[in-house]
């Protein structure tokens, strides 16, 4: 019969200490996962902002190509070497172009073949 007691004493001083741990390991569990995720996030928001930097910078540099791209000076030589454009009054002299590799080579064959 004390056996029994006894019995029934451990139960009924376990059960509160169980629910305890439980809750106690719940809670640190919770607490494991909420700062895992904010070191996540924390990571996340640094490689957002590095990829700011480096897009504001890339920003700037091409605010900087537009500025030169759109200046008066650099149109017209462009326009004088690429398209050949000449101001009124000015006499275009076209001395000659530059050979590639391949047609200079083409036609050095050309005159092998023939011999």
């Amino acid at each position: 019969m004390e056996e029994r007691k006894r019995r029934r004493k451990r139960i009924r001083v376990n059960w509160p200490r169980l629910i305890l741990a439980v809750v106690v390991i719940a809670v640190l569990l919770t607490g494991i996962g909420q700062t895992a995720n904010v070191i996540k996030l924390s990571r996340e928001q640094n490689r957002l902002k590095n990829e700011i930097r480096d897009l504001e910078e890339r920003k700037a540099d091409l605010e900087e190509e537009f500025k030169v791209l759109n200046d008066k000076n650099y149109i017209e030589e462009q326009a004088r070497l690429q398209l050949k454009m000449i101001k009124p009054g000015e006499v275009l002299f076209v001395l000659g172009e530059e050979n590639t590799g391949e047609e200079g080579e083409d036609s050095e064959n050309d005159g092998k073949a023939k011999d």
